[in-house]
């Protein structure tokens, strides 16, 4: 397999999901069971990966950097 920066449709073939639903649904669930043993940072950083991961249900190829930098964003800078 030949991987291409930023394509993260070349993942499609490792998807554990079905469609976003069901991707949500898990989440929802694994978020119900662990969510307050998390920092809020942690939490903060989880849920931004969790959007990203978003396009490709459970897959996020995301460099750290944009990562940060879009967590930044919607805090304003907090």
């Amino acid at each position: 397999m030949n991987i291409e920066p930023g394509n993260i449709k070349q993942f499609e073939s490792f998807l554990q999901f079905n469609s976003l639903e069901e991707f949500n649904s898990h989440i929802e669930m694994w978020m119900s069971v662990h969510k307050n043993k998390l920092a809020k940072g942690k939490l903060v950083g989880l849920k931004r990966l969790i959007h990203f991961a978003a396009k490709v249900p459970g897959e996020c190829n995301a460099k750290i950097g944009r990562v940060l930098k879009a967590i930044h964003d919607v805090l304003n800078g907090n």
